[in-house]
Formats: C-alpha cells, structure tokens, sequence
C-alpha cells in the first residue's frame, strides 16, 4: 500500500518537473518582447510618465523632478503634458507625429538627435500612454554629490533662473532650423503684447522678428499694440543652434529721430539764411554750406560738395577774385594761417573791399571738436548808406561849428549830447570830448566860474530841472574879460534841452569908424543950430551905412551932442584918432 502511495507522488512530481521544464523551454524559445513598460516604480534611475490622453495620471520621481524644472523655466500656465513635449521636442525630430502613431503601432523607441544620449521609449496600454525617458550615459554610472554642493549648485540654479526670468533684455535660443527651442520671460511678455501673440503661446514658440533682419545698424523693430519698439539685436553661435540677445533701444532711436529732424530744421534755416556759412572740421575740410554761399562767392557747387580743405576754400576765392588782393604770395599765406589762428580764437572780423566795389563782412568762429564757422555777409548797401550818413554827418557837424553862437545840447538826465566849436572857443573845453564832463552840472559851474556873479544861472538850473513847464528862457550874463552873452535856452523837445550863447560886444573896426563919422560931425559943425541941421541932415545917410547891423550901438541923442571947436583929424594908419 505504502509503495503505490510513494509511486503515485513520484510520478506526480515527475509530471510537475516535466511540465515546468516544458513551461520553461517554451518561454525560452519564444521571441521576448522588446519594450516592458511596468507602473511606475519609484526607485529606478529613469523618469517615467503616465498619461491618460493629456492628463497625468502617475510619474516617477524623476519624472517629477524633470517636470518641476521644465515648468520652472517658463510661465507655468501649460499642462504637463505639453510642458514635456516642449522639453523633448528640440531632441526628438517629429516627435508629435510619432506619438500620434502609437494607437496603432502600440509601441515607440526614438534616439535623440542632438547628441544628449537620450532614449525615449513609450507604449500605449489599457488607454494609458507610458513614456520612458532614459539617459544611456548615465547607465553603470552614478554621480555621488554632498549635501553642501548640491544645496550650492541647487541655489545657484535659483539665481540663474530669476535672474534670466527678471532680465529686461529679450533672449530666445533657435536650433538649427531656425526654431525657437527657449525663451526668457520679456521675449514672451514681447511676443504677448504684439499683434502676433493674440491667440496665445504654441509650441515651438514664434519668432517675433521672423519676418525682419537687422539693418546695418542691427536693430530689430517689433509693432507692440500700435507702438513701435526699437531692439539692438545680437546673435552669439552655441552648440546646435544659436543664442539671441534683443537690447530696447527706444531712447537712442527717439534721440537719434529727435536729433535728425533738428538737423533737417537748421538745414533748411541755414538755406534760407542771406548770410554764407562754411563749417569746416577740425581736419579743416568743409562739411557743411548753404546756398547763399554759392550767390555770394559765385562758387561752383560741385567743388564744395567735394569738401575741399580750407587753403582750397581760400585759394579758390582768391583766383574768383573774392578776396583782397595781396601784395604777394608769401603774404598772402602768412594771412591764410593769420585767418585761421584769429578764427580758432574767435576774434576774427573782417570787411573785404573789393576791386568791384562790393563788400563782405567775414565772420570766423571757433565751434565745438575743433571745427571752424565761417559766415560772409554782403554788406555793400549797408556799407554805400554807412557812407553817406557819414557824409551827412561830417557836414552837419561842419555847419554846426561855422555858426558863430556857441551852442550846447542836454538831454533831460542831464547828460551832453552836442556842443560846437564856437562854444569851446568861448569857454575854453570841448565836453564831447572831455572824459571829466559830467554835462549841465558840469557846465553850470563852469559858467557860473567863468562869469561875473548872477542869479540867471541859478534860474537855468531850474528851468533846466522841469522840462515843459515854459518853452523859452532869456537872460544876458557877463564874462571875465568884459564880454557880454545873451544866453538863450530852450526845449527842442520833452527830452532835449539847447542852449545858446550870443556876444553882445561890437566888431571893433565898426565901433571906431562910427565914433569916428560922428566926430567929424560934430567937428564940422558951426554951432548948435547948426549941428541939428547937420544931424537931421545925415540921418537918411547914416541908414545907408553899417550901423543897422546887429548889435550896432543906439546912437546918441542929437540934443546930446556939445558943439566943440574945430580940430585937425589926422589918420594914424589904418585907424583914424583926433589930436
């Protein structure tokens, strides 16, 4: 009994064996699967991802962390899905394309392409896509970090990140197709703000200046909601793509903008100036002249456009006949180098008088880095009127000195304005050129110093004092040496005062031959009858003679006269006198 119980547990055993060996060989022989995508397990090295359409359903640890930090790097407002894609996109070509194809194929292995070692294995099962993300340089190799050093690069990290994300600067980074693959938080704010950005954030991310290149000055515009933006763009070759780097520029351009239509306004001033301007640089060659440059000295355009040097310039001129002839050559140049020095000083001012009879006023003044501004103005009619005022002038200035009254001007401060020649014979200075005057308080006292004492100077003082209030004042006052002088003043208007001295004293050959005719007169005269007779008688001549000049002394009475004897009158030379 015992023996058939050990025989049936034997070939039960035997069976069993059998069969697992068979199990075995059987799974041996069969092909094995080349992609084993098991849920997640937190401790492998690889990052795992588990998706239920676009929804994360599971991950492991790395895949978290990877996650954690690809959202780090941009706005954090996408899913976790397309966070991903946009993480393996730039190293999986056609990668979207690829995942679309896994309902049907089931299965899906891809390499990266950008050298990162990278293997990307994903598997659709029960409705949930599992993606595998392994990293083949890192297989059989792990890379042991302290605590201090993974906290250091860890903060370090952190700093890089704000720092990029705060930066105003707008930075993008493109593979090499020209992609953008990242971006910095001003391109995006960029990119929203424009015209481009109204349907959101796609991935791969536009370029915002795909349709532009830098200008020779390399700048980039970009239309941010009707305002123009102006960037300074600067490209810098990386590994696989390239690095962008955008600067605004807005300031410099608006200044640049401000700058040029200031130039484009003292341009146009500067063509319609009269005057000629030429502003040549420290180099001295000539950068800039208008068109009254070109009348004036009949030069040719096309030899100033040429920015001739200022030995050129000048030379040109002379051979024009524009410039006053020198003596010699040699003179000539020492002048040239003589302009220059007096123009980089500022002090050169000019007339040229032409063989033609014209005239420039010339002008050179030194400007800002070393650069001279000529300016020529034709003076010719300023000149001719300057001329003829002179004239007029010296003429009436002439005439003023042949009157023979003295005559002195005063403005109502007081100050002399005019005095001619008659009026310095007589009190013995010339205000207009005496630095001393101090004019009417000046000159009263001269007068008052000069003449016996009299109360008409202090009247003059208050007639003079209040303009307007009477129009004439007369008196008479007598000099030192015994000549009298009608002084006249008078208002010529509000604000001008003109006083006038007349001599009172006669001409003495005139006084001597009068008293002389009446003498003989009164010498010839039988008796008193007589000399009445006489008197009436010569009365009609004496009106023939000079005694109705100005200023004649009145003739004596006729009652007056006292018969006296008769007397031989003799002439002593030319001035007859009685002994």
């Amino acid at each position: 009994m015992s023996d058939a119980l050990y025989l049936s547990l034997a070939i039960v055993s035997t069976s069993a064996l059998v069969c697992g060996a068979v199990a075995l060989l059987l799974m041996g022989l069969l092909p094995r699967r080349r992609l084993r995508l098991d849920p997640p397990d937190l401790s492998e090295q690889d990052a795992v991802f588990v998706f239920r359409d676009d929804d994360l359903v599971d991950c492991s640890d790395r895949g978290r962390q990877l996650l954690a930090s690809v959202s780090a790097a941009s706005d954090g407002s996408r899913q976790e899905l397309e966070l991903l894609l946009g993480f393996l996109e730039p190293r999986f070509a056609d990668l979207r394309q690829q995942l679309r194809q896994l309902v049907t194929r089931g299965t899906l292995e891809l390499q990266a392409h950008d050298g990162s070692g990278l293997v990307l294995s994903a598997l659709r099962k029960q409705g949930l896509t599992h993606i595998r993300l392994t990293d083949t340089r890192a297989e059989g190799a792990l890379v042991a970090l302290d605590r201090l050093s993974f906290e250091a690069m860890r903060e370090e990290l952190s700093i890089l990140r704000d720092t990029v994300a705060h930066v105003p600067v707008l930075a993008w980074r493109s593979d090499a197709d020209g992609r953008v693959i990242w971006a910095n938080t001003a391109y995006i704010d960029a990119f929203l703000a424009s015209d481009s950005g109204r349907d959101g954030l796609t991935w791969p991310l536009p370029d915002i200046f795909h349709d532009q290149d830098p200008d020779e000055h390399k700048r980039l515009s970009l239309d941010l909601s009707g305002r123009i933006a102006w960037f300074s763009h600067m490209q810098a070759e990386a590994e696989s793509g390239a690095l962008h780097f955008a600067t605004p520029i807005d300031l410099a351009v608006q200044t640049e903008t401000s700058r040029r239509e200031i130039l484009q306004v003292l341009t146009r001033t500067f063509a319609s100036l009269p005057t000629g301007l030429a502003l040549f640089d420290k180099e001295r060659r000539l950068q800039i002249f208008n068109p009254a440059l070109v009348d004036l000295m009949g030069l040719d355009p096309l030899f100033l456009a040429a920015r001739p040097s200022l030995e050129q310039f000048l030379y040109t001129l002379r051979e024009l006949r524009m410039l006053p002839e020198p003596k010699d050559f040699a003179a000539w140049r020492s002048e040239i180098a003589e302009l220059e020095q007096a123009a980089q000083m500022g002090t050169f001012d000019d007339e040229w008088c032409l063989d033609t009879g014209r005239v420039f006023q010339v002008t050179g003044r030194p400007q800002p880095g070393g650069a001279l501004a000529f300016f020529f103005e034709d003076v010719t009619s300023d000149a001719a009127l300057a001329r003829s005022l002179r004239a007029e002038i010296e003429i009436g200035q002439a005439v003023f000195d042949g009157l023979q009254d003295a005559v002195i001007v005063f403005n109502t401060a007081g100050d002399t304005l005019l005095a001619n020649a008659r009026y310095s014979q007589i009190w013995g200075e010339n205000p207009c050129e005496n630095l001393a005057d101090s004019g009417l308080h000046h000159a009263l006292g001269l007068w008052a110093k000069s003449s016996a004492a009299s109360a008409f100077w202090a009247e003059l003082s208050q007639f003079a004092a209040v303009a307007g209030e009477r129009p004439v004042l007369k008196g008479s006052v007598c000099l030192m040496d015994g000549t009298s002088l009608a002084v006249h003043a008078r208002w010529l208007r509000p604000d001008c005062l003109m006083i006038t001295f007349r001599p009172l004293v006669q001409d003495v050959s005139t006084r001597d031959l009068l008293i002389t005719a009446r003498h003989a007169q009164a010498l010839t005269a039988p008796d008193i009858l007589g000399g009445l007779s006489a008197a009436r008688q010569s009365k009609p001549q004496a009106a023939t003679r000079p005694s109705q000049e100005r200023n004649v002394l009145p003739e004596p009475p006729v009652d007056a006269i006292v018969p006296r004897k008769t007397r031989l009158v003799q002439h002593a030379g030319s001035r007859p006198r009685a002994r």
